[in-house]
């Protein structure tokens, strides 16, 4: 292969790789508006009927206060009309929640996916690089071996380094402590 060829066909990678990485930003975009959209959706009708509820509890409260101006009065103190009335909005409002709850969940579960879908992508990139290194003799099988092994450790703790790069965003532990956590465990 001459160095025409294969200028072109690092082109050709390099082109592949950012129309795939152009590809992931839309299906990311397209896919967290929707949830966040039905997300927000459930929200707003939550804060409807609490505000509902809070305009049921104001009715409770107002006969209350009638009742006990009314101390005289020898009929009990019944709210059992406005409750019965209460009903479907409490109904509302726990299946709303549970709603809300699976939602944002999906949503948690969506993004890990799509992090480690990432994570996978950078190690198949790196093996690929690796590979074309060893091809083209630039790196030996031992050197070969030994970032694959690196790059395939990266990968298979992804979710452990994901959550150490939180606490660190976080400032939960400081960058050395990342850094060691990280180094520990890549060992």
């Amino acid at each position: 292969m001459d160095l025409f060829d294969k200028a072109t066909k690092i082109a050709q990678d390099v082109g592949e790789t950012v129309v795939n990485s152009a590809k992931n930003v839309g299906d990311y975009l397209k896919f967290t508006s929707n949830d966040q959209r039905e997300l927000a959706g459930l929200k707003v009708q939550l804060d409807k009927v609490n505000k509902s509820l809070d305009s049921y509890y104001a009715q409770i409260g107002k006969k209350y206060v009638d009742y006990m101006k009314n101390a005289a009065n020898e009929e009990p103190f019944n709210v059992d009309d406005i409750l019965q009335q209460m009903d479907d909005d409490f109904q509302l409002k726990a299946d709303t929640e549970i709603k809300i709850a699976e939602k944002e969940q999906a949503i948690k579960d969506s993004e890990k996916d799509r992090a480690k879908a990432r994570a996978k992508e950078k190690f198949d990139r790196e093996k690929k690089k690796l590979e074309e290194a060893l091809r083209l003799d630039i790196i030996s099988v031992d050197e070969y071996n030994e970032k694959l092994d690196a790059a395939q450790k990266r990968y298979d703790n992804f979710e452990t380094l994901r959550k150490y790069e939180m606490q660190y965003n976080m400032q939960i532990i400081t960058k050395e402590e990342y850094d060691e956590k990280v180094n520990e465990l890549l060992k």
